[in-house]
């Protein structure tokens, strides 16, 4: 049957007795025992020894339902009590790397998994370029993965503390239970960051119609895709074809060609084809007035 060590549950229940709420813990204890199948869940908690276990399920339960009695049972004071007993486990042996945040979480593979008994508990830890992505599954017990996380969580920020790499605000830690599984991702600031590109100069503003009021801004706007193709189709209009001409009459023989005749000038009108002036009468009536006078003397 799987469980949890027992003495790492009553660590966790004497945490919450700590923060400052030892009534609600006992009557929230009161009220859970009566779901739990193990009998007398109070007396074994305090009577544990490093090789107890609790079932899973009643662990689960106890943990959850304390959490939402003294806290709001988001989890928050669950992973600031696993950073405590984590922080212990790092102080008392060599685990901890100096400066390097990743090792030290990969060394807590071990107390994870000590922690569940008859359960396996995968853990996938890959490096990132700001950080690194923490991948961990508990076959079939999405429950059990939700607990996993808030803990995981605690013992990623005791590592923190101890490698020293970073402050807690340098250091962003976003986690998320999907299912069976866990995936906790860190991102390093401050100095364990990457150096940044530089940031390029800002570019000057652009002169409107509020800046210029001299020259009224006109809007712009895209050609669209009508108005293309109603330019390529005025431009591929075929002009009226011209009057054709027969090739006869285009090449046609100088020798053929009509000649040309200059104006002709009309001649002169001639002295001998103009009457006389007997001819005419002028004489005769000139002849008729002078008799008279001829006659009187």
């Amino acid at each position: 049957m799987p469980g949890l060590r027992t003495r790492f549950v009553r660590d966790l229940v004497e945490g919450f007795e700590r923060d400052g709420r030892a009534e609600a813990v006992g009557e929230a204890l009161r009220r859970l025992e009566p779901r739990l199948s193990t009998p007398g869940v109070r007396s074994a908690l305090r009577a544990a020894t490093h090789a107890d276990t609790l079932d899973v399920a009643d662990a689960e339960e106890l943990v959850f339902g304390l959490d939402a009695a003294v806290s709001d049972g988001t989890g928050q004071l669950l992973e600031r009590l696993a950073t405590e007993l984590f922080a212990r486990i790092l102080a008392q042996g060599t685990m901890s790397i100096s400066g390097d945040l990743m090792g030290t979480v990969a060394r807590l593979q071990a107390p994870l998994e000590h922690l569940f008994v008859g359960l396996p508990i995968g853990f996938d830890l890959s490096k990132k370029r700001d950080g690194f992505v923490l991948f961990l599954g508990v076959g079939g017990r999405p429950r059990t993965a939700r607990l996993l996380r808030h803990l995981t969580v605690g013992a990623v920020r005791a590592a923190q503390r101890f490698a020293r790499q970073g402050m807690t605000d340098e250091v962003v830690l976003a986690s998320e239970a999907l299912g069976d599984r866990v995936r906790l991702e860190a991102r390093l600031g401050g100095a364990a960051a990457l150096p940044q590109a530089p940031t390029p100069p800002p570019k000057p503003p652009r002169r409107t119609a509020a800046t210029n009021p001299s020259r009224p801004h006109l809007p712009t706007t895209k050609p669209t895709l009508e108005a293309v193709d109603r330019i390529i189709r005025r431009a591929s209009v075929t002009p009226p074809a011209l009057p054709r001409t027969a090739p006869e009459e285009i090449f046609v023989p100088r020798s053929r060609r009509p000649a040309i005749e200059p104006p002709q000038e009309s001649p002169a009108p001639r002295s001998d084809t103009m009457p006389s002036l007997s001819q005419s009468g002028f004489l005769s009536r000139r002849d008729d007035d002078d008799e008279p006078s001829s006659s009187s003397g």
